[in-house]
């Protein structure tokens, strides 16, 4: 009886695991029909995400804890295309002191988006 119960118990997290992890790999479409792309990462260190909506709005964003103090660190880009054509773009930061708007792109380490998904976007 123990047995049958430990067995189904693995069970149960091996469908929750993949269920979960078919989510995150979902196509865009299949999310909202007005995404272009999306991608959602996370693991212990923190996470990343991007999108892109067909109106020209667009936004990657990466966390990263820091394992001397906690401390959870944010930096991104969000931008969309205005009503005269021009595409707008801001980069920002946050930590412990605040959110603010950055006049330099992120720090190194911002995580790329891979050629398969470039690639889609010009097709």
């Amino acid at each position: 009886m123990k047995m049958r119960g430990l067995t189904f118990g693995l069970l149960i997290v091996c469908v929750l695991a993949a269920v979960e992890s078919g989510v995150r790999a979902a196509p865009a479409t299949d999310l909202d029909e007005n995404l272009i792309f999306f991608e959602n990462n996370q693991d212990e260190k923190g996470y990343n995400f991007a999108y892109k909506t067909k109106d020209g709005q667009f936004r990657e964003e990466q966390g990263v804890i820091n394992p001397e103090t906690g401390v959870l660190t944010v930096s991104g880009v969000y931008g969309y295309e205005g009503p005269d054509g021009k595409t707008y773009e801001y980069n920002y930061e946050s930590d412990e002191n605040g959110y603010r708007i950055v006049t330099k792109p992120p720090p190194v380490g911002f995580a790329p988006i891979p050629n398969a998904v470039l690639l889609s976007l010009v097709g």
